[in-house]
C-alpha cells in the first residue's frame, strides 16, 4: 500500500461502537483475542481515569478510523504514579506512520496528566503487548519504553477445578456491597507490595466494583474470627468474548489477601469458592491475571491448583522526569 494521509483528532460518543470494533480487530490481529463492546467503553471512558473528550484520539484517514489511542491516568499521593496508555492501528493500514503519530500524541499527552499532579513521587508511562506479538515492542522502545515485567493469564477448566475449601480460622461470605469500602481498604493495604499497584480511589472502586462487567454474585470475602474482611475476590465477566474464544469464562479480576494471614490458603478458599459459583452459573474455564515475578507466592498456587498458562503479556515503562 502506497503512503496514505491521515490526521489525528478527539473521539466522539457516536464513534464508539466503531472504535470498539477496531480495538477489537487491532489486538486481536496481534495476538490478544477478545470482543470490544462499546458499553465497556462507554464505561471507562466516562472516568474517572479516563475521559472521552479529553484521553481519546482517533486516526481518520477518508472519513474512516483507522487508528486509536487513549491513556489511562491513575493519578497517587503514595509510591508512584502511572499513566497507561493503549490503543492500536487497523492491521491493513499499518506501516504508514499511524501508530508512530498515535503513540506521539498519548506519550506528550501521558506526560502531561502525570506532570499536572505536581506530586514528588516516581512517575511512570506504561503500556502492554501480547507476549506473541513481534511489532509492538519496537515502536515502544522508538518512544523510550523498556520491557519491565511479564504478566500471564492463567485459565482452568471448570471439570477440573479443586472442591470448596475453606481455611482453617476463616470463613467465607458472599460479597456484602455495605462493605464496599471496608473491602477497599482492604484490597489497598494487601496490594502495597505488589509491583505497580498503588491505591485505588473510592470512585475507582464503585467502577471496579458496580461496572457492567462485576458479578458480585461470584464474588467473595474472607473473614476472621472477628468477621473482618481479611481477604477478597472480586470476579468479572466478558460475555461478548465467548464465542471468539469458544469458552465461557469467568475472570478473577482481583484477589487480594492481607500480609499477616497469607500462607493459610486464605486465597486458595477464595479461588475454589468463586470456581464453583462459575460452574453452578454454567461457566466452562475460570481465568486470572498474574504477574509473573509476584513476591506472595501466586503463581505457584493457582498452577498447584491446575491453572495453566492461556496466553502472555510484557509491559513496557518509561519514568518520565
Amino acid at each position: 500500500m502506497s503512503a496514505i494521509q491521515f490526521h489525528l483528532r478527539q473521539a466522539s460518543h457516536s464513534e464508539l461502537p466503531e472504535i470498539a470494533a477496531l480495538l477489537s480487530e487491532g489486538l486481536s490481529f496481534d495476538g490478544l483475542v477478545f470482543v470490544q463492546s462499546a458499553d465497556e467503553l462507554e464505561e471507562e471512558f466516562g472516568g474517572p481515569y479516563c475521559f472521552l473528550e479529553h484521553d481519546v484520539i482517533v486516526a481518520e484517514h477518508e472519513s474512516r478510523i483507522i487508528g486509536v489511542g487513549y491513556t489511562i491516568f491513575l493519578p497517587s499521593e503514595t509510591k508512584e504514579e502511572r499513566c497507561y496508555i493503549f490503543g492500536t492501528t487497523k492491521p491493513e493500514y499499518r506501516n504508514n506512520g499511524v501508530g508512530t503519530a498515535v503513540m506521539q500524541w498519548a506519550t506528550e499527552h501521558g506526560e502531561l496528566l502525570l506532570r499536572s499532579t505536581n506530586r514528588n513521587i516516581p512517575k511512570y508511562l506504561r503500556t502492554d503487548m501480547s507476549a506473541t506479538n513481534s511489532t509492538a515492542g519496537s515502536l515502544f522502545q522508538y518512544f523510550k519504553m523498556n520491557p519491565v515485567r511479564w504478566n500471564d493469564d492463567l485459565i482452568i477448566d471448570l471439570i477440573n477445578a479443586p472442591e470448596v475449601f475453606i481455611a482453617p480460622g476463616y470463613s467465607i461470605a458472599p460479597w456484602d456491597s455495605s462493605r464496599d469500602e471496608e473491602a477497599r481498604l482492604t484490597k489497598n493495604q494487601a496490594f502495597t507490595d505488589h509491583w505497580g499497584s498503588t491505591p485505588t480511589s473510592e470512585a475507582g472502586w464503585e467502577q471496579l466494583v458496580h461496572g457492567s462487567t462485576a458479578r458480585l454474585d461470584q464474588s467473595f470475602f474472607a473473614l476472621d474470627s472477628n468477621n473482618n474482611i481479611v481477604g477478597l475476590l472480586l470476579s468479572h465477566r466478558y460475555e461478548s468474548d465467548d464465542e471468539v474464544l469458544g469458552k465461557r469464562i469467568g475472570w478473577i479480576d482481583k484477589l487480594a489477601t492481607l500480609s499477616e494471614h497469607r500462607n493459610k490458603s486464605v486465597g486458595k478458599s477464595l479461588i475454589t469458592h468463586a470456581l464453583a459459583a462459575y460452574k453452578r452459573d454454567g461457566l466452562t474455564h475460570g481465568a486470572l491475571d498474574v504477574d509473573t515475578e509476584n513476591p506472595t507466592g501466586a503463581y505457584d498456587l493457582y498452577t498447584s491448583m491446575g491453572f495453566s498458562t492461556f496466553r502472555g503479556k510484557v509491559t513496557y515503562e518509561r519514568k518520565v522526569q
